[in-house]
């Protein structure tokens, strides 16, 4: 996977104010952002690159068609927040809390989850290429009619995951644990170990209608 991670510049503007910064930038370039407490944050097409974000509250905030290029997000809680319609390119992720995050319809590009608990999360009508996710645990999360290319899991643990009406590319889940897993039948080409095979089995043919006796 030809994969490009977050280059940062040398020097930052220092902030800890990530509510003023997003309630009145459209644009956000340069800042290294931490222990920021957002509070009301609902706004449409603001962007934030070259930056980082760490130990900052981003829960409950809603940010539609929201772009962030080049981005760090260290040890974020990110829990029932709302970017609809946003574009991830070039951008880690690591240490977050990512319960109800909602990513519908968006567009992930060369991003890392790394070290990061997703519950609830959905992906529902995305575009994810070369996304990686390393080191989650991965509950509950709705892949419903994504597109998925290049994407690896990477030691992770996969429960109640659905990837119905996905299409998928290049998907590996060989190095992950895998639990249970709805809309199997859209898993068709994507690299999985012995085991797992073992474990889908009964699920495609269920869904294929096949009786095992």
């Amino acid at each position: 996977m030809n994969f490009i991670k977050p280059t940062l510049p040398p020097a930052l503007h220092a902030s800890h104010d990530i509510g003023l910064l997003f309630n009145n930038e459209d644009s956000i370039f340069g800042y290294s952002i931490e222990d920021g407490l957002p509070m009301n944050i609902d706004r449409k097409r603001v962007s934030i690159s070259d930056s980082r974000i760490a130990k900052t509250d981003l829960s409950q905030i809603t940010l539609e068609r929201f772009d962030a290029l080049n981005t760090e997000f260290l040890a974020c809680n990110f829990t029932a927040s709302k970017f609809p319609h946003s574009s991830w390119h070039v951008t880690t992720i690591d240490g977050a809390r990512c319960s109800g995050m909602q990513l519908t319809d968006s567009s992930l590009k060369n991003v890392t989850f790394k070290n990061c608990k997703l519950e609830f999360v959905n992906f529902r009508f995305s575009k994810l290429e070369n996304v990686i996710f390393e080191d989650c645990m991965l509950e509950d999360v709705d892949f419903y009619s994504t597109n998925l290319r290049n994407i690896e899991f990477i030691h992770c643990t996969l429960n109640k995951v659905t990837f119905a009406e996905a299409r998928v590319y290049r998907v590996d889940i060989s190095q992950s644990e895998l639990n249970t897993v709805n809309g199997v039948a859209s898993l068709r080409g994507v690299t999985a170990n012995y085991d797992q095979v073992m474990q889908l089995t009964p699920l495609f043919a269920a869904e294929a209608g096949i009786k095992i006796k």
